[in-house]
């Protein structure tokens, strides 16, 4: 019995010195952009050069009540290459207490008194990458694991923290309706809808999307940068972890969320309206964050031109044409594949009550499509 209870004293006087080793110093991490990067530039990483973008995370170190002389060791293992770097400080002190931020900036730098001052490189790994960095400057996409340990002069590990930085390189940015390039053709792409829906294709996930109406002899780059002109910021969601927006991103337009890479023109309360017979132009702007701060790409400049009545065709295509405008999405949904009026053609436009001909109510678009809100079948 007593035998027991000495291995058991035992046991929890080791737990306890453990626990008192494993306190000595703690180290934690912050993501500057809440881990959103999407790009690593390798420039970022030279200690030989003074750091110019923002930080990318932050290591915060709390000491215990013993001052002493520490070393910092970082090392920087690709899921899909292995090992890449491991650099290390020289050795500075840690009063009694004392808690120390430093940024990726203070350790990737010629200078300042925790910069990584010994670095070793895994040459072998350098050489198989050394094609694709050398033509764009960005780490391969993947899993970057940073791994940052405080040792006394002993090299007594003293405290560490682990953090992973997901790479994707993402680049696609390709308009697809409405419009076609403006560059490829003279005349601009005719639509029979004032209420387009707007997609495209991409693998980012910020967006500005601007839209202006070109006045014939203008030109397109211009129109987009003259109001009245439509400008939105939209932020993909597609069910993963949120992103956040770059502190330091210079974008306008009111921030919107959605599910996938298109929207619905909003009818009303623009400072843009589409009228028939005048033409149009788009752009994205998509936003990759990368570790020299947010990086543009943009899209082409798509342009197209509202029909007017007179141009749309025979009575039916008119009828479609207002009721497509004035329904937006519903339309498919009344007279689309499986809905309630499938297969029916409208003869007849009623407004209050009263017979309107197509072409009146053709001129009173604008204003109804503001007082819309939806349909009752009776």
């Amino acid at each position: 019995m007593k035998s027991a209870a000495k291995t058991a004293f035992a046991l929890l006087v080791l737990a306890l010195c453990a626990s008192t080793v494993r306190a000595q110093v703690q180290v934690t991490h912050r993501f500057v952009n809440n881990n959103s990067l999407e790009v690593l530039f390798l420039k970022d990483f030279d200690i030989n050069s003074p750091a110019s973008g923002p930080p990318i995370f932050i290591v915060d170190i709390r000491n215990d009540a013993v001052p002493r002389l520490v070393t910092l060791r970082l090392s920087i293992e690709s899921s899909t290459q292995g090992n890449l770097l491991q650099g290390e400080t020289d050795r500075f002190p840690l009063a009694a207490n004392e808690f120390l931020s430093l940024t990726s900036n203070d350790l990737f730098s010629n200078v300042g008194p925790h910069r990584l001052v010994r670095s070793q490189v895994a040459e072998d790994v350098v050489k198989e990458l050394l094609q694709d960095v050398l033509a764009t400057g960005k780490l391969p996409s993947g899993v970057y694991r940073f791994r940052v340990e405080i040792t006394d002069v002993n090299q007594t590990p003293l405290g560490q923290e682990i953090f992973d930085i997901r790479v994707s390189n993402p680049r696609k940015l390709d308009l697809i309706f409405p419009g076609h390039p403006v560059s490829r053709r003279a005349d601009c792409e005719e639509i029979h809808t004032a209420l387009p829906q707007f997609r495209w294709e991409s693998d980012l996930r910020i967006f500005q999307v601007i839209v202006a109406e070109l006045r014939r002899g203008e030109d397109p780059e211009n129109a987009l940068n003259q109001d009245p002109r439509f400008v939105r910021v939209f932020v993909l969601e597609t069910g993963g972890k949120p992103i956040s927006l770059p502190n330091n991103l210079d974008l306008a337009g009111r921030v919107e969320r959605l599910p996938a890479t298109s929207f619905q023109f909003p009818p009303s309360g623009e400072i843009l309206t589409f009228r028939p017979g005048r033409t149009y132009v788009w752009r994205v702007i998509g936003v990759v964050n990368t570790s020299s701060g947010p990086f543009q790409v943009k899209s082409e400049i798509f342009c197209f031109r509202i029909a007017r009545l007179d141009e749309i065709g025979t009575g039916r295509e008119q009828f479609d044409f207002i009721l497509r405008s004035l329904l937006g999405s519903d339309y498919d949904k009344l007279f689309g594949e499986g809905g309630e009026f499938e297969g029916y053609r409208p003869k007849r436009l009623y407004l209050n009550g009263a017979e309107i001909t197509p072409a009146e109510l053709f001129t009173r678009l604008p204003k109804l499509k503001g007082k819309y809100s939806g349909y009752r079948v009776e």
